[in-house]
């Protein structure tokens, strides 16, 4: 995270996918690719993960203290 920070594109787009994933034009035009599970969650639940470990990732590089610390 902190290295897409320094030196990654000014914008971040995220894009979910369905249960078979993403076609291989859209692939192809990622920088890069991250993969929350192998199991398959509806979008609902994809929204909550994705939030949570971008604020954790923020949160651990600010240097708050862990929720088990």
């Amino acid at each position: 995270l902190q290295k897409c920070m320094n030196s990654g594109p000014k914008r971040l787009v995220l894009v979910i996918g369905g249960a078979y994933g993403h076609g291989p034009a859209l692939r192809a035009r990622a920088n890069k690719s991250v993969s929350l599970s192998r199991m398959t969650f509806n979008h609902q639940v994809v929204r909550l993960l994705a939030l949570e470990q971008l604020y954790r990732g923020y949160s651990i590089l600010k240097g708050d203290p862990y929720h088990n610390d």
